[in-house]
Order: C-alpha cells, then structure tokens, then sequence
C-alpha cells in the first residue's frame, strides 16, 4: 500500500497547528509505538516504509473518508446524528490505519502489561477510544467528553499489537497527551510522563482535496530509521 507524507506549512489554520509537527499523514499503516531503553520511548512508526517518528514530527489526518453521522450506539462520545470522524479498526485505505505498537519491547522485561492512559485533549472537540465486542456492544475505553481520569486507558502485553476505533466528534486540531505505564523487571514501576500526539479531523471534501493538491514532497521530512 502506498502511503502518503504531504509536507504542509498551511491547511486547517496553520497558526493552530503545533510548529515541530510540520508532516501530514493521511493513509496507510502506521503505530503509536511504546518503547523502552532506560525509559518509555512513544512515538510514531510507519511499515511501509519501515520509519520512525518522534511523536511531534506527523499530524495524523482523519479525512473525509472517516467521517460519519453519530449513531444510537455512540452517543457515549457525541449527539445521535452530529457529525463524528473515526479512524477505524479495520483498515481503510482511505485512511491511516493507526494501532498501538508494543513489539519494540522484549517480553521478559515486564511484569504485567503495558498501560496508555489518556491525559489531555486540547482542540475543538472530545476525543475518545473504543472497541466493538462480538455482539456489536460498544466498549469505551477513553473518553474525554466526560472528563478524564485514570480509568480512561487500556492496557496492551508487551511484544504485540492492537488495534482500536479512533473518534473525535467536531472538525479541526487535536493535541492529544497520553501516558505509557509498566511494572519493569528491573526497573520497577515506570512512566512515560504526557506525550503528545497530533491529530486532524478535515470537516469537508474540498479541505482534504486542498491538502492532497500539494502534493508528495516529502523532501523535509525528518526521519529517523525504526529501530
């Protein structure tokens, strides 16, 4: 799958987007990836091609592809009927596909699991995390709209991977903080400390055609290779 990094100084008020996060991304797979040498790394990594991010450097674009009217089931998150924008668990190429990445982190090394817990949402809107379980209940797992606290988190074994829905219920800019969490073998009882994430719901097509006309010009990207 070809992934795309426009390389964008305008678009969706640039005065309200954080100056270090100068990269969109807007489809294709890619992971906020936990990791660990002395201390919690989070950041950004992309499979194809195998790259990483700091966490600053991308802005995770929720296109037009991701945007929906709030059904009964998610009224948790906002008004039945108002309009949503979601990064689903299922991959849409139209859309990044965003998972929760803790292979960088060698298994024996903890004990327990890996914990990332919500804490802060600035933009226009809440932000929040969910599941689907095998009836189609929905299972909120983070949720801004009623306030944050600790129990908006989930919790993920080192060594592996998931994947969950991404919401957000009005158009515009995110700075999205989260926290990574563990009991360390040697280490003891460790943090992260807030990180944050870069996130923004493009509210009409002709917005996300503006985005897509400038093009790959990738040339300034700051790379660093995945370890």
């Amino acid at each position: 799958m070809k992934t795309s990094l426009l390389l964008i100084t305008t678009a969706l008020t640039a005065a309200s987007l954080p100056a270090a996060a100068q990269s969109f991304f807007n489809n294709g797979h890619i992971d906020l990836g936990i990791g660990y040498e002395g201390g919690f790394d989070l950041h950004l990594h992309t499979e194809a091609p195998e790259m990483e991010y700091a966490a600053n450097e991308l802005i995770l674009v929720v296109g037009t592809a991701g945007r929906t009217s709030t059904p009964p089931v998610l009224s948790a998150f906002a008004p039945v009927g108002s309009d949503i924008w979601i990064l689903p668990k299922t991959e849409n190429p139209a859309l990044p596909f965003l998972g929760i990445g803790t292979e960088e982190l060698t298994v024996s090394d903890w004990l327990g699991d890996i914990t990332l817990t919500l804490q802060s949402v600035t933009g226009p809107g809440d932000f929040g995390l969910y599941n689907v379980g095998t009836f189609g209940d929905v299972i909120p797992l983070m949720n801004s709209r009623d306030g944050i606290t600790s129990g908006d988190s989930v919790t993920i074994p080192a060594g592996t991977h998931a994947h969950f829905n991404w919401i957000f219920n009005a158009p515009g800019t995110y700075t999205i903080g989260f926290e990574a969490s563990g009991n360390h073998a040697v280490d003891g009882l460790v943090s992260s400390g807030t990180v944050a994430y870069t996130f923004a719901a493009v509210p009409e097509p002709e917005e996300y055609a503006a985005l897509s006309a400038l093009g790959l010009v990738g040339v300034g990207l700051w790379r660093r290779m995945r370890r």
